[in-house]
């Protein structure tokens, strides 16, 4: 059984090589999708404050001989994904990380047994466990700072795929574990210029300066920038869903990541 990880890419050095090293021991291959220029259907002529050279270099400590490096110009970021398919076309399971999202030892372990056929929990209508295409993890979404977090979004993305498997969807519990999602744990100028190119722009909310009068202002209730009745950040101990080595990030310990 062959099981590859992937990460679309355009930028994402703070956490990248994170991102990795959080998935790396469970996987046969590392491939890397970086777009030449942005791929969620937005142009922007401000450059990505981050380098393909440097991205490479954060890749390549993490994940050595198995990174596999493309590179598109994809111009919608479905394509940017699906390429994965032609990259590893052998791959009998596909885990998606996305350069900020932290996978919890509990989850990766999840992912496997799933892989394996050997996964305990039973979900309803698919008692393998993995007898369908996609599948959802669940996600919690930290907010300026580890210690704050928006625990309660039922908005899990697919990250999970098994490319010979029927067509269909199914969703992974709580209790599976989670992926820690630090895209909102980021600098200022890396938010500033990921929502210049981002898929949602056109949905940004239009009832505030979400950047200015949410983003900076460090505001905690109402925080989601389309809009989401789940989005009120909580205090929380962040070593009880990321790996404990998430300690030596060098954002660890910053009240407001600046």
């Amino acid at each position: 059984m062959k099981i590859v990880a992937y990460t679309a890419l355009r930028y994402g050095a703070d956490y990248l090589g994170w991102a990795i090293r959080s998935v790396i021991d469970y996987v046969d291959e590392w491939h890397i999708l970086y777009a030449n220029q942005p791929s969620h259907g937005h142009y922007s002529a401000v450059a990505c404050p981050e380098t393909e050279a440097e991205l490479h270099q954060i890749a390549y400590y993490a994940a050595g001989s198995k990174l596999k490096w493309h590179v598109g110009d994809w111009w919608q970021e479905g394509q940017q994904r699906s390429a994965i398919h032609e990259y590893a076309p052998d791959a009998d399971v596909i885990i998606s990380v996305d350069s900020d999202e932290i996978y919890s030892e509990q989850l990766i372990k999840s992912l496997i047994q799933m892989a394996n056929g050997t996964f305990p929990i039973v979900l309803d209508g698919h008692p393998e466990g993995f007898a369908v295409r996609y599948t959802r993890v669940p996600f919690i979404h930290y907010w300026r700072s580890f210690d704050k977090c928006v625990l309660h979004d039922p908005a899990y993305p697919a990250r999970l795929i098994f490319p010979n498997a029927p067509p269909g969807e199914m969703t992974l519990p709580l209790r599976a574990g989670v992926v820690n999602h630090m895209g909102y744990a980021i600098k200022p100028e890396i938010m500033r210029y990921k929502w210049l190119i981002h898929g949602h722009l056109p949905e940004l909310r239009r009832d505030v300066n979400w950047y200015q009068d949410v983003y900076l202002a460090n505001r905690q209730f109402d925080c989601h920038p389309v809009g989401s009745e789940w989005w009120n950040p909580e205090s929380v101990n962040p070593f009880l869903f990321m790996p404990d080595w998430m300690i030596n990030h060098p954002f660890y310990g910053m009240k407001v990541i600046e």
